[in-house]
């Protein structure tokens, strides 16, 4: 995403925050960010395409540090801890936007509510994934209660900061949270509790989505670090955010995928993220 799109963004986010969404028009998110109402229109359709793509920015400035935070410690209790310190940082810098959202309850289009519904599954391997790493299979038969459970820990927490506007020490919540977890799961594994939920039934077209995710976020970071212009840099992102786009759809139109992955496996250093999301969808890449 260039860093004009981005400004816009983050102005349009700051005024829904001060005035709410409907009280909030187009001309006043170009005037704050110094252009025509027109010139918008370049890069946004309309007002409910704008909010849209502030969901995907959201989605991928958060997935990006939280990668970075997760390849950057071995120990994976350290690294869950600094990951929930990360989303806590998130919801303070967004806590306007994130109130006004529940506040008016916007439901804008398909695209935002799948959006939105991607991002709860791929939180649900989030937490999977972490647990995993750190109790490893042991803790499988109450796998989903444990999910439970730590979700519930962290949305209580985000809850109490942005609707009740408490104010916690940022630096410990992470710690302080994988803490709790750990004597929940080890209670829970000394006395050989049964489990309430079972992971069994949970939809496998999900995973796969939070696969090609993860490969989405992959190839943004390589994409950094290609010897391109800044044009052709927002160029590949941007195909980027189309295919992210497509596969939050109940139905992904594969052409257009393979078309998308065209564009960037031209890139050597690309092509093993685009076989694997072109596997996912079972399409072959183009010669």
């Amino acid at each position: 995403m260039n860093t004009k799109k981005m400004k816009l963004i983050e102005i349009g986010l700051t005024l829904f925050a001060e005035k709410g969404y409907h009280a909030t028009s187009i001309s006043e998110i170009a005037k704050q960010a110094g252009i025509s109402k027109g010139a918008f229109y370049l890069y946004f359709q309309s007002k409910e395409d704008f909010v849209t793509t502030a969901f995907q920015y959201f989605h991928e400035k958060i997935s990006e540090q939280m990668e970075k935070v997760d390849e950057s410690h071995d120990d994976p209790r350290i690294s869950l801890a600094s990951q929930i310190t990360v989303l806590t940082e998130f919801i303070y810098s967004y806590k306007g936007f994130i109130t006004m959202h529940l506040r008016e309850n916007i439901s804008i289009s398909g695209k935002t509510d799948e959006l939105i519904k991607q991002m709860k599954v791929e939180n649900f391997y989030w937490l999977r994934s972490n647990l995993l790493a750190i109790y490893g299979e042991k803790v499988s038969p109450i796998l989903l209660d444990c999910i439970i459970q730590l979700e519930g820990l962290i949305n209580s927490y985000f809850k109490w900061i942005v609707i009740d506007d408490i104010n916690i020490d940022r630096s410990k919540v992470g710690g302080y949270i994988v803490r709790r977890i750990d004597q929940l799961i080890q209670a829970m594994l000394e006395e050989g509790e049964e489990p309430l939920a079972t992971i069994d039934n949970f939809p496998k077209d999900t995973e796969e989505s939070s696969n090609v995710q993860h490969m989405l976020n992959k190839l943004r970071e390589k994409i950094k670090t290609l010897p391109l212009d800044q044009s052709k840099l927002s160029d590949l992102n941007e195909v980027l955010d189309e295919i992210e786009v497509e596969m939050t759809k109940e139905e992904p139109k594969k052409l257009l995928i393979q078309g998308f992955l065209a564009h960037v496996q031209r890139y050597p250093v690309l092509q093993e993220e685009c076989e694997q999301i072109a596997k996912q969808f079972d399409i072959e890449l183009l010669d």
